[in-house]
Protein backbone atom coordinates (compact mmCIF):
# COMPACT_ATOMS: atom_id res chain seq x y z
CA UNK A 1 0.00 0.00 0.00
CA UNK A 2 1.63 3.35 -1.00
CA UNK A 3 1.01 6.73 0.48
CA UNK A 4 2.33 10.12 -0.75
CA UNK A 5 2.57 13.16 1.03
CA UNK A 6 4.18 16.87 -0.28
CA UNK A 7 5.68 18.70 2.81
CA UNK A 8 6.81 22.39 0.45
CA UNK A 9 8.86 20.86 -2.18
CA UNK A 10 9.62 17.61 -0.07
CA UNK A 11 7.71 14.64 -1.63
CA UNK A 12 7.10 11.94 0.95
CA UNK A 13 6.27 8.32 -0.08
CA UNK A 14 5.53 5.46 2.03
CA UNK A 15 4.65 1.60 0.85
CA UNK A 16 4.13 -0.81 3.22
CA UNK A 17 4.75 -4.76 1.91
CA UNK A 18 4.91 -3.49 -1.89
CA UNK A 19 4.15 -5.68 -4.60
CA UNK A 20 6.99 -6.48 -7.15
CA UNK A 21 5.07 -4.03 -9.62
CA UNK A 22 5.25 -0.93 -7.27
CA UNK A 23 8.82 -1.40 -6.22
CA UNK A 24 9.13 -1.54 -10.39
CA UNK A 25 7.24 1.73 -10.35
CA UNK A 26 8.90 3.63 -7.88
CA UNK A 27 12.03 2.82 -9.53
CA UNK A 28 11.15 3.46 -13.33
CA UNK A 29 9.42 7.10 -11.33
CA UNK A 30 12.65 8.26 -9.76
CA UNK A 31 15.46 6.23 -11.78
CA UNK A 32 16.81 4.71 -8.66
CA UNK A 33 19.91 2.21 -9.59
CA UNK A 34 18.78 -1.05 -10.16
CA UNK A 35 20.76 -2.45 -7.49
CA UNK A 36 18.34 -0.59 -4.90
CA UNK A 37 15.78 -2.37 -6.89
CA UNK A 38 16.99 -5.95 -5.94
CA UNK A 39 17.21 -4.66 -2.61
CA UNK A 40 13.96 -3.68 -2.39
CA UNK A 41 12.28 -6.50 -4.16
CA UNK A 42 14.66 -9.27 -1.92
CA UNK A 43 13.28 -7.19 1.55
CA UNK A 44 16.02 -9.23 3.45
CA UNK A 45 18.63 -6.89 3.28
CA UNK A 46 21.13 -6.32 6.06
CA UNK A 47 21.98 -3.10 7.58
CA UNK A 48 23.73 -0.51 5.18
CA UNK A 49 24.35 2.79 3.89
CA UNK A 50 24.80 3.00 0.10
CA UNK A 51 25.32 6.41 -1.35
CA UNK A 52 25.12 7.56 -4.71
CA UNK A 53 25.40 10.64 -6.74
CA UNK A 54 22.43 12.57 -5.89
CA UNK A 55 20.69 10.53 -3.47
CA UNK A 56 21.15 7.61 -0.99
CA UNK A 57 20.03 4.01 0.43
CA UNK A 58 19.44 3.10 3.75
CA UNK A 59 18.43 -0.19 5.11
CA UNK A 60 17.63 -0.12 8.84
CA UNK A 61 15.56 -3.73 11.00
CA UNK A 62 13.45 -2.70 13.66
CA UNK A 63 11.55 -4.94 15.67
CA UNK A 64 8.04 -6.28 15.03
CA UNK A 65 6.21 -8.37 17.49
CA UNK A 66 3.68 -11.38 16.12
CA UNK A 67 1.56 -11.90 18.66
CA UNK A 68 0.60 -15.53 17.22
CA UNK A 69 3.64 -16.62 18.07
CA UNK A 70 4.91 -14.72 20.77
CA UNK A 71 8.21 -13.31 19.17
CA UNK A 72 9.84 -10.58 17.35
CA UNK A 73 10.83 -10.52 13.68
CA UNK A 74 12.67 -8.37 11.93
CA UNK A 75 10.68 -5.84 9.93
CA UNK A 76 13.18 -3.82 7.10
CA UNK A 77 12.73 -0.84 7.55
CA UNK A 78 14.43 0.64 3.74
CA UNK A 79 14.86 4.36 2.96
CA UNK A 80 15.78 5.96 -0.29
CA UNK A 81 17.00 9.82 0.18
CA UNK A 82 16.96 11.92 -2.35
CA UNK A 83 17.59 15.90 -2.47
CA UNK A 84 13.14 16.65 -2.85
CA UNK A 85 12.00 12.71 -2.24
CA UNK A 86 12.21 10.25 0.97
CA UNK A 87 10.77 7.43 0.07
CA UNK A 88 10.29 4.94 3.09
CA UNK A 89 9.38 1.09 2.75
CA UNK A 90 8.86 -1.53 5.36
CA UNK A 91 8.23 -5.23 5.37
CA UNK A 92 4.84 -5.20 7.63
CA UNK A 93 2.70 -2.53 8.27
CA UNK A 94 3.33 -0.03 11.03
CA UNK A 95 0.85 2.18 12.76
CA UNK A 96 4.52 4.19 13.39
CA UNK A 97 4.36 5.76 9.98
CA UNK A 98 1.90 7.63 10.63
CA UNK A 99 2.70 8.70 13.49
CA UNK A 100 5.95 10.03 12.03
CA UNK A 101 4.12 11.79 9.46
CA UNK A 102 1.41 13.57 11.77
CA UNK A 103 4.05 14.83 14.25
CA UNK A 104 6.07 16.16 11.11
CA UNK A 105 3.14 18.28 10.06
CA UNK A 106 2.89 19.68 13.12
CA UNK A 107 6.40 20.83 13.94
CA UNK A 108 6.07 22.60 10.56
CA UNK A 109 3.41 23.95 11.51
CA UNK A 110 4.88 25.41 14.70
CA UNK A 111 8.48 25.88 13.42
CA UNK A 112 9.99 29.39 13.18
CA UNK A 113 11.56 30.88 9.90
CA UNK A 114 15.01 30.64 10.68
CA UNK A 115 14.46 26.89 10.66
CA UNK A 116 14.16 26.26 6.79
CA UNK A 117 16.28 23.16 7.12
CA UNK A 118 13.45 21.53 9.18
CA UNK A 119 11.81 21.06 5.45
CA UNK A 120 14.70 19.17 3.76
CA UNK A 121 14.60 15.49 3.60
CA UNK A 122 17.52 14.30 5.68
CA UNK A 123 15.53 16.28 8.77
CA UNK A 124 12.76 14.20 7.69
CA UNK A 125 15.30 11.02 8.03
CA UNK A 126 15.90 12.26 11.33
CA UNK A 127 12.35 12.39 12.26
CA UNK A 128 12.11 8.78 10.91
CA UNK A 129 14.93 7.64 12.94
CA UNK A 130 13.79 9.06 16.29
CA UNK A 131 10.22 7.90 15.93
CA UNK A 132 11.15 4.66 15.49
CA UNK A 133 13.37 4.60 18.62
CA UNK A 134 10.70 5.92 20.48
CA UNK A 135 8.57 3.30 19.82
CA UNK A 136 11.03 1.13 20.72
CA UNK A 137 11.52 2.83 24.35
CA UNK A 138 8.07 2.12 24.98
CA UNK A 139 8.87 -2.04 24.04
CA UNK A 140 11.47 -2.09 26.53
CA UNK A 141 9.00 -0.47 29.47
CA UNK A 142 6.92 -3.08 28.71
CA UNK A 143 9.52 -5.72 29.00
CA UNK A 144 10.86 -4.20 32.37
CA UNK A 145 7.29 -4.15 33.54
CA UNK A 146 7.00 -8.15 32.90
CA UNK A 147 10.51 -8.96 34.00
CA UNK A 148 8.74 -7.39 37.47
CA UNK A 149 5.44 -9.69 37.16
CA UNK A 150 7.88 -13.00 36.60
CA UNK A 151 9.73 -11.90 39.63
CA UNK A 152 6.64 -11.46 41.48
CA UNK A 153 5.60 -15.27 40.16
CA UNK A 154 8.53 -16.53 41.20
CA UNK A 155 8.42 -15.52 44.84
CA UNK A 156 4.89 -15.19 45.77
CA UNK A 157 4.24 -18.19 44.30
CA UNK A 158 4.08 -21.86 46.41
CA UNK A 159 4.44 -24.10 42.92
CA UNK A 160 7.09 -23.29 40.10
CA UNK A 161 4.84 -23.43 37.25
CA UNK A 162 6.46 -24.97 34.02
CA UNK A 163 4.45 -21.94 32.27
CA UNK A 164 6.73 -19.02 34.24
CA UNK A 165 10.07 -21.12 32.80
CA UNK A 166 8.50 -20.63 29.24
CA UNK A 167 7.62 -17.32 28.91
CA UNK A 168 11.19 -16.03 30.77
CA UNK A 169 12.71 -18.37 27.89
CA UNK A 170 10.38 -16.48 25.19
CA UNK A 171 11.21 -13.32 27.07
CA UNK A 172 14.90 -14.41 26.95
CA UNK A 173 15.21 -14.57 23.20
CA UNK A 174 13.28 -11.66 22.31
CA UNK A 175 15.33 -9.76 24.33
CA UNK A 176 18.47 -11.07 22.89
CA UNK A 177 17.13 -10.58 19.43
CA UNK A 178 16.44 -6.54 20.27
CA UNK A 179 20.36 -6.64 21.49
CA UNK A 180 21.17 -8.08 17.97
CA UNK A 181 18.86 -5.84 15.87
CA UNK A 182 20.16 -2.94 17.43
CA UNK A 183 23.89 -3.00 17.26
CA UNK A 184 24.44 -2.78 13.93
CA UNK A 185 22.54 0.98 14.02
CA UNK A 186 26.13 2.17 15.95
CA UNK A 187 27.66 1.92 12.53
CA UNK A 188 25.14 3.17 10.51
CA UNK A 189 24.50 6.44 11.94
CA UNK A 190 28.50 6.98 11.74
CA UNK A 191 28.03 6.31 8.44
CA UNK A 192 25.46 9.39 8.42
CA UNK A 193 26.88 11.72 10.55
CA UNK A 194 29.86 11.60 8.11
CA UNK A 195 27.93 11.52 4.75
CA UNK A 196 25.07 14.04 5.14
CA UNK A 197 27.42 17.08 5.12
CA UNK A 198 28.12 16.13 1.39
CA UNK A 199 24.50 16.44 0.67
CA UNK A 200 23.06 19.26 2.93
CA UNK A 201 25.15 22.09 4.22
CA UNK A 202 23.45 22.97 7.40
CA UNK A 203 24.70 21.33 10.64
CA UNK A 204 22.54 18.42 11.35
CA UNK A 205 25.21 16.66 13.49
CA UNK A 206 23.13 17.44 16.80
CA UNK A 207 20.02 15.61 15.78
CA UNK A 208 22.23 12.64 15.11
CA UNK A 209 24.16 12.94 18.00
CA UNK A 210 20.99 12.44 19.72
CA UNK A 211 19.80 9.97 17.74
CA UNK A 212 23.40 7.99 18.79
CA UNK A 213 22.43 8.96 22.71
CA UNK A 214 19.25 7.32 21.84
CA UNK A 215 20.17 3.98 20.59
CA UNK A 216 23.10 3.84 23.01
CA UNK A 217 20.16 4.17 26.06
CA UNK A 218 18.46 1.07 23.92
CA UNK A 219 21.43 -0.56 23.82
CA UNK A 220 21.94 -0.01 27.60
CA UNK A 221 18.22 -0.95 28.53
CA UNK A 222 18.14 -4.31 26.25
CA UNK A 223 21.59 -4.94 28.20
CA UNK A 224 19.78 -4.62 31.64
CA UNK A 225 16.67 -6.56 30.69
CA UNK A 226 19.09 -9.62 29.43
CA UNK A 227 21.03 -9.56 32.59
CA UNK A 228 18.03 -9.05 35.11
CA UNK A 229 15.73 -11.97 32.86
CA UNK A 230 18.82 -14.13 32.62
CA UNK A 231 19.17 -13.88 36.93
CA UNK A 232 15.65 -15.10 36.75
CA UNK A 233 15.81 -17.87 34.87
CA UNK A 234 18.88 -19.02 36.62
CA UNK A 235 16.89 -18.45 40.24
CA UNK A 236 14.22 -20.62 39.11
CA UNK A 237 16.45 -23.16 38.13
CA UNK A 238 18.17 -23.20 41.35
CA UNK A 239 14.55 -23.33 43.13
CA UNK A 240 13.66 -26.19 41.08
CA UNK A 241 17.12 -28.01 41.86
CA UNK A 242 16.22 -27.20 45.65
CA UNK A 243 13.10 -28.76 45.43
CA UNK A 244 14.10 -31.46 43.55
CA UNK A 245 16.46 -32.52 46.12
CA UNK A 246 13.48 -32.06 48.52
CA UNK A 247 11.69 -34.34 46.80
CA UNK A 248 14.31 -37.07 46.70
CA UNK A 249 15.37 -36.43 49.99
CA UNK A 250 11.91 -37.33 50.96
CA UNK A 251 11.79 -40.54 48.90
CA UNK A 252 14.99 -41.55 50.20
CA UNK A 253 13.82 -41.56 53.86
CA UNK A 254 10.91 -43.42 52.95
CA UNK A 255 12.67 -46.09 51.18
CA UNK A 256 15.49 -46.53 54.35
CA UNK A 257 12.28 -46.93 56.59
CA UNK A 258 10.08 -48.82 54.66
CA UNK A 259 13.23 -50.64 53.15
CA UNK A 260 14.01 -52.16 57.12
CA UNK A 261 10.30 -52.89 57.35
CA UNK A 262 9.98 -54.48 54.33
CA UNK A 263 13.11 -57.06 55.36
CA UNK A 264 10.97 -57.41 59.01
CA UNK A 265 7.61 -58.65 56.60
CA UNK A 266 9.52 -60.48 54.31
CA UNK A 267 11.55 -62.79 56.58
CA UNK A 268 7.88 -63.90 58.45
CA UNK A 269 6.32 -64.14 55.53
CA UNK A 270 8.69 -66.82 54.32
CA UNK A 271 7.08 -70.35 54.75
CA UNK A 272 9.89 -72.08 56.64
CA UNK A 273 9.31 -72.75 60.56
CA UNK A 274 9.99 -69.11 62.51
CA UNK A 275 9.75 -68.82 66.07
CA UNK A 276 6.52 -68.37 68.12
CA UNK A 277 4.74 -68.57 64.53
CA UNK A 278 2.01 -70.90 66.07
CA UNK A 279 1.73 -67.84 68.69
CA UNK A 280 -1.75 -65.79 68.04
CA UNK A 281 -0.74 -62.71 70.10
CA UNK A 282 2.50 -62.60 67.88
CA UNK A 283 1.11 -61.04 64.73
CA UNK A 284 0.49 -57.70 66.99
CA UNK A 285 3.93 -57.99 68.41
CA UNK A 286 5.70 -57.54 65.16
CA UNK A 287 3.42 -54.62 64.12
CA UNK A 288 4.09 -53.21 67.02
CA UNK A 289 8.28 -53.74 66.25
CA UNK A 290 7.82 -52.39 62.92
CA UNK A 291 5.96 -48.98 64.28
CA UNK A 292 8.85 -48.52 67.23
CA UNK A 293 11.55 -49.07 64.11
CA UNK A 294 9.91 -46.66 61.75
CA UNK A 295 9.27 -44.15 64.60
CA UNK A 296 13.05 -44.81 65.97
CA UNK A 297 14.39 -43.89 62.30
CA UNK A 298 12.58 -40.91 61.71
CA UNK A 299 13.54 -39.45 64.98
CA UNK A 300 17.00 -40.78 64.28
CA UNK A 301 16.91 -39.07 61.01
CA UNK A 302 15.52 -35.46 62.39
CA UNK A 303 18.47 -35.57 65.26
CA UNK A 304 20.85 -35.49 62.31
CA UNK A 305 18.30 -32.91 60.31
CA UNK A 306 18.02 -35.23 57.45
CA UNK A 307 14.45 -34.25 57.35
Amino acid sequence: MEKTLNFGKIKRIHLSAPSKEEINKLVKTYDFHELIEEDLIDMSTQEKIDVYEDYMFIVLNFPKYNADIKKYTPNEFSIILGKGVVVTMTRFETNHVKKIIEEYQQELKEREDDEDFKISTYYVLYKIIDTMYDKVFGMLNKSSRDVVSFEDQLFSSKRLEKKLLENLMIKKRNIAFLRHTFLPHRDILVDLQNVIPKFYKEDLDVYFEDLSSKLDKILNNVAISFENIESLAETYNSLMTIKTNSMISVLTIFAAVTGVLTLISGIYGMNVILPWQNDGHFFLAIVWAMFVIAVTLLVIFRKKRWI
